[in-house]
């Protein structure tokens, strides 16, 4: 009774890859090239969310909202991204753990000034990965964005987009200019996801701050990943304890420790 107890209560995180698509803004400027800076007050337009997807962890579909998705919206303000927001706002909250590549510098902190700006409520506190973070603190790629990266391990890269695309939903308003050109920009947005979900996979054994799934109800196995193929591979020996270590051999083959004691070693894992 107690083993179907616990197996009833362990549970998979869950986990969310997303992506966002802004649009440009426009500036009332002088001269073009040069580092001129540009006063606030010369912001003519501020740039708005034109859709965001993505991808929960376990399952294949990427899920996308866009601008198009509240046509009543969209035919009366093509730059309204209300919408966006409060569907993604609901699914956001929904999380274990966030993941997006330069999510922590721009696709959160964006999320959240639309957020704010449309007074929704605040986000819920929850753990966030960087992809990008990631590259630049653990490795030495030549350039840490997620095309190249994702070429780089051999995961592909973005979609081409064509030239001018934004330009075009910037220009057009809700045209059907500007309708083809949102509909193409969902399909770049789903793709970022594509190679976001694999990029992450890849890193995982490597991400510092992933979840521990002993937080989920896990006590054996790897807390990664979740295999209970594992082998162990020595001690690691502290100021003060004494950790045995082991290696996952499953899906991700990273690393964790269980304290050791006088009696063998403890059930917590400490991911390492």
């Amino acid at each position: 009774m107690a083993d179907s107890k616990q197996k009833a209560e362990v549970r998979e995180p869950r986990i969310l890859w997303y992506d966002i698509e802004t649009s440009l803004q426009t500036a009332a400027i002088f001269q073009l090239g040069g580092n001129d800076w540009i006063r606030p007050e010369n912001l003519l337009t501020e740039r708005y969310v034109i859709s965001i997807c993505w991808q929960w962890a376990g399952e294949s579909k990427i899920h996308s909202v866009s601008l198009l998705d509240d046509p009543n919206r969209f035919a009366k303000d093509p730059t309204d991204d209300y919408y966006v927001l409060e569907t993604f706002h609901k699914i956001y909250s929904q999380a274990d753990c966030t993941v997006a590549h330069y999510g922590d510098s721009f696709d959160k902190k964006y999320v959240m000034t639309r957020m704010l700006k449309h007074g929704l409520e605040p986000l819920p506190p929850i753990p966030t990965v960087d992809t990008k973070k990631v590259c630049k603190q653990q490795f030495y790629f030549n350039s840490n964005s997620l095309d190249y990266v994702g070429k780089f391990l051999g995961l592909g890269g973005k979609i081409n987009t064509p030239s001018g695309l934004w330009l075009t939903i910037l220009k057009e308003g809700n045209n059907k200019e500007a309708v083809k050109a949102i509909k193409t920009m969902v399909e770049y947005n789903k793709r970022d996801v594509a190679l976001l979900r694999d990029v992450y996979n890849k890193l995982l054994p490597y991400i510092p701050n992933r979840l521990n799934r002993e937080l989920f109800g896990q006590t054996v196995g790897c807390p990664t990943c979740g295999s209970n193929k594992v082998q162990s591979r020595g001690f690691q020996h502290a100021i003060t304890r004494t950790y045995r270590r082991f290696q996952c051999q499953g899906k991700c083959k990273g690393w964790f420790r269980i304290l050791k004691t006088d009696k063998g070693s403890s059930t917590k894992h400490r991911v390492l």
